[in-house]
């Protein structure tokens, strides 16, 4: 299983990191995307790559959230992180049009410049959308054909926007968002439309956990924090929606994130 997206910088792992990436590896979780979210956040979250060598890689970019703390020097620092072996993709970039914590046009100048430069790189991106699926497509559309494939994260969108991310050869990552019913435009059984080859497995831990796991003896012991041990649950909810056998889901899913991030 690979979890393609896990926010090991966030202060809530900061005493326990060690035992977070136990419980995961225990539980079969063999790979960890650690997001960037901003510039120091990447670099925090290369540390964490080279510390734990064996099951994680990392980000570089820009969120939304952040676009209004832009400055001269960001694309130039995000370029020199790429040249890391452990740096899989650029992002998480995108457009939140949800919280608008900088401003539009802030957010405009920060993604496409994270997307020329993953086309100049020919890199994967890790893209995020919030409320902006109109314009986010717009503003995508121009780069597609020049970056590898990308993925969208925490889809939870309709069946058009669905349908929209595939035919620009975007993958679709799943977490347990999708299962939280008041955050999703679409059905549950939208799950069973994404293609094998396009399906990509996510935490987005801490944050994100979902109603099936809180009876979990687990999540009681880590005071209802979302980690990427619960990974395996998701994937048990993913594979009996998609009525899929769990030990071919968690193969395939993985192997799609690997061909990905090229690892």
């Amino acid at each position: 299983m690979f979890d393609i997206s896990v926010n090991l910088t966030h202060v809530q792992f900061n005493k326990d990191l060690n035992l977070v990436i136990d419980r995961a590896v225990n539980k079969g979780i063999n790979g960890m995307l650690v997001i960037g979210s901003n510039i120091i956040d990447s670099y925090r979250a290369y540390t964490i790559v080279k510390k734990y060598n064996n099951y994680c890689w990392s980000t570089v970019g820009v969120h939304p959230h952040y676009a209004s703390l832009w400055k001269e020097d960001t694309i130039k620092n995000i370029y020199s992180m790429t040249s890391k072996k452990k740096v899989v993709a650029i992002g998480e970039c995108g457009l939140d049009f949800y919280r608008n914590k900088s401003s539009i046009k802030e957010q405009l100048f920060a993604f496409n410049a994270q997307l020329e430069l993953a086309s100049s790189l020919f890199m994967p991106v890790f893209l995020h959308c919030r409320n902006a699926f109109h314009i986010f497509i717009k503003e995508l559309s121009p780069w597609i054909s020049k970056i590898p494939q990308s993925i969208i994260h925490c889809f939870s969108g309709n069946k058009y926007e669905l349908e929209q991310c595939l035919s620009m050869n975007l993958a679709i990552g799943i977490s347990g968002l999708f299962f939280n019913k008041q955050y999703r435009s679409s059905s549950i059984n939208d799950l069973k439309l994404i293609p094998q080859d396009y399906l990509l497995t996510e935490t987005d831990s801490p944050f994100l956990s979902f109603k099936k796991i809180q009876n979990n003896h687990y999540y009681n012991i880590i005071k209802n924090r979302n980690e990427p041990l619960f990974l395996y649950y998701l994937l048990q909810n993913i594979a009996y929606i998609r009525n899929e056998d769990f030990k071919s889901l968690q193969i395939y899913t993985e192997k799609n994130a690997r061909n990905i991030l090229k690892i």
